[in-house]
């Protein structure tokens, strides 16, 4: 590359970097636009940095700092990056990127910019994992029918979770979050593998995509596909014996739904109960946004505390090989329905807090303990700060337990109700 192309890479760099500043894309935390600026500045004069001169520099940490034990650094870096990856493109498509692995602000074109994306945004999905969904869903099937055959007995229904379930016995739906996923085809025009991306939710998004995108957009294809989360199989061992148990010897009250083929109806012909990520909620989203005390960011990784703005972002990537401690939520809610039906919420923001979730849910002493804190609430949220290391979960932590105001919402979905 000449001095000239070398100039015109470094302009096109800085006249990316100022429209994000400006744009105020990265947030508001000092730390986040240090490092990006420190990363600029670097990257513009062609400059190696390693991570322990960010952790000076940037951080000020001490000069003897074990890097081994502070993730200081890969924390915000990992921030940073998701930051980069959820703002939108210029005119030409382009965007900055900060590649995996390393310390340093490029410019990806269209067709260059899945090679840097997150994995915990953009997976890319072995055809085998298709077979597997079908088993899975036909061993999800086999499961309602053997535990509601059984009629077990379970304290946990009376819970201060569950108990909602028994109070008035309707049709049951147990609805799993899945999300869309799309083809990428090859020069000869078979799919050479299977895409899930955060912004492109449906096939109309797909479309929308494609038009703004005219050229690398081309090789996706809508597949009319979903994909389960890696933790809902886990997720739903846990809790299915709870809620055989709430139609116990009944089994044709209990059926199974992915939020792909949910519908409106639905949330008044039936009691619910979700489990899954807080975004593929699907058509659950926004009466159950409208209720909640929290809302979620658009790209899905952080809830927001609308009282006190306190931001909770979960940091895990899937999958991680780093051995660093991170952070995830598990969620948990009860509540009635507009209709005299009640509504249970077992979710994650990633796939350790909903399998966290669903242990959470149904641990009769950690219901006991919700109950001692929330008394009679007879709707409520929880949320627990879930603590990572590698792919194992080692301890949940609740930060947040407090009774919903479900009148105020029903009353402004529909007058008619109390």
């Amino acid at each position: 590359m000449d001095k000239s192309q070398d100039v015109e890479e470094d302009n096109r760099l800085a006249a990316h970097a100022q429209r994000l500043l400006k744009s105020g894309a990265l947030g508001k935390s000092r730390q986040i636009i240090r490092l990006f600026e420190f990363l600029l500045e670097r990257s513009l004069t062609a400059t190696p940095t390693k991570e322990v001169e960010i952790a000076l520099v940037v951080f000020g940490r001490p000069t003897n700092v074990d890097l081994a034990a502070d993730a200081t650094v890969r924390v915000h870096i990992h921030r940073l990056r998701k930051k980069l990856e959820a703002a939108p493109v210029d005119e030409r498509g382009e965007r900055l990127v900060l590649p995996r692995g390393e310390y340093r602000l490029v410019v990806a074109a269209p067709d260059e910019q899945d090679n840097h994306s997150n994995p915990a945004r953009r997976r890319l999905l072995d055809w085998r994992y298709f077979a597997g969904v079908a088993l899975f869903l036909a061993f999800n099937a086999m499961c309602w029918l053997w535990l509601t055959g059984k009629s077990p007995n379970d304290a946990r229904v009376e819970s201060i979770l569950w108990s909602g379930l028994t109070k008035n016995p309707a049709e049951l739906l147990i609805v799993s979050g899945d999300f869309y996923v799309f083809g990428e085809q090859g020069a000869d025009g078979s799919i050479l593998r299977m895409v899930a991306d955060y912004t492109i939710a449906s096939s109309e998004d797909l479309n929308k995509y494609k038009q703004q995108m005219p050229g690398a957009g081309q090789r996706y294809v809508d597949m009319n596909a979903h994909h389960l989360p890696s933790g809902l199989s886990s997720a739903l061992v846990s809790v299915t014996p709870i809620v055989a148990a709430t139609r116990p010897g009944n089994s044709s009250l209990i059926k199974d739904v992915t939020t792909s083929r949910f519908t409106n109806e639905m949330l008044s012909d039936h009691d619910i109960v979700y489990v899954g990520l807080l975004d593929t909620l699907g058509d659950l989203h926004e009466p159950f946004f409208d209720l909640s005390g929290f809302s979620l960011s658009a790209s899905g990784d952080t809830l927001v505390d609308r009282a006190s703005g306190d931001q909770f972002q979960s940091d895990w990537a899937e999958p991680t090989t780093e051995r660093i401690m991170r952070r995830d939520y598990a969620y948990l809610a009860s509540f009635p329905g507009p209709a005299g039906n009640h509504i249970v919420v077992v979710a994650g923001i990633m796939d350790p807090a909903l399998i966290e979730a669903a242990k959470i849910a149904s641990n009769s002493a950690e219901l006991s303990r919700l109950k001692a804190q929330l008394g009679d609430s007879e709707a409520f949220e929880a949320l627990y700060e879930v603590r990572t290391f590698g792919p194992s979960n080692l301890s949940a932590e609740l930060l947040i337990a407090r009774p919903l105001d479900v009148s105020q919402m029903w009353r402004a979905r529909d007058g008619s109700r109390p």
